[in-house]
């Protein structure tokens, strides 16, 4: 009877820390700046771990009229990759969170 008690009051301690650990990564994560450049850092595109733009730089010589395709396909680009490096960095962060734990499928 006293195993369920004790189990329980584990997990929830388990609960507790995990809570903790999360927060302290959303933290970090507000902190954290990934950088993505294209056309030879012509293009460049700042994010935080949180998916967050902080700053886009063009170059003034991609601001022609007649670079608008190549300027709107390559902002994607950096916009994207961008968002893929922060995805990569929280699920790092978060993977070593849940690991910590020994949680199971984490």
């Amino acid at each position: 009877m006293f195993e369920g008690i004790k189990d329980m009051g584990k997990l929830l301690k388990q609960a507790k820390e995990m809570k903790e650990k999360m927060k302290k990564v959303q933290d970090e994560l507000k902190k954290v700046k990934v950088t993505s450049t294209v056309l030879n850092e012509r293009i460049k595109v700042v994010m935080t771990g949180e998916l967050e733009v902080t700053e886009v730089f063009i170059d003034a010589t991609l601001l022609a009229s007649d670079k608008k395709d190549m300027l709107e396909k390559n902002l994607l680009k950096a916009f994207n990759d961008a968002s893929e490096k922060a995805k990569g960095v929280a699920t790092t962060k978060l993977s070593a969170v849940s690991g910590d734990l020994g949680l199971p499928g984490m």
